[in-house]
């Protein structure tokens, strides 16, 4: 499969993790407030259904291989950022001050 990886959005995926919270004898309450682990993973968005979303963490565009993937249940995925490249908001930030301009005359 070929995948034209600047189709392919960027993103800072944020999502809740099991965490081992307890070590020894530990009283029920403070076992009844351990807490999920916070996670986020940054890469390019290949999957984003009902059932999972999976990230890949690097990409060889020669072989058209992908490194390293991860691949979390939906229902665990609390935000998806789209990540823009520093240029392009630069560019939108000059285009928004352009308009403005003739707003003033």
């Amino acid at each position: 499969m070929d995948l034209d990886i600047t189709k392919v959005p960027m993103v800072r995926l944020t999502w809740v993790d099991a965490q081992e919270g307890c070590v020894g004898w530990t009283e029920l309450e403070e076992m009844m407030d351990s807490p999920l682990a916070e996670c986020q993973e940054v890469g390019w968005l290949l999957v984003n259904s009902d059932e999972k979303v999976v990230v890949m963490r690097s990409w060889n565009q020669d072989g058209q291989d992908g490194g390293a993937c991860i691949a979390i249940p939906n229902s665990w995925v609390l935000n998806i950022e789209v990540l823009v490249p520093v240029d392009e908001v630069r560019e939108l930030l000059e285009s928004d001050t352009d308009e403005d301009d003739w707003a003033d005359e």
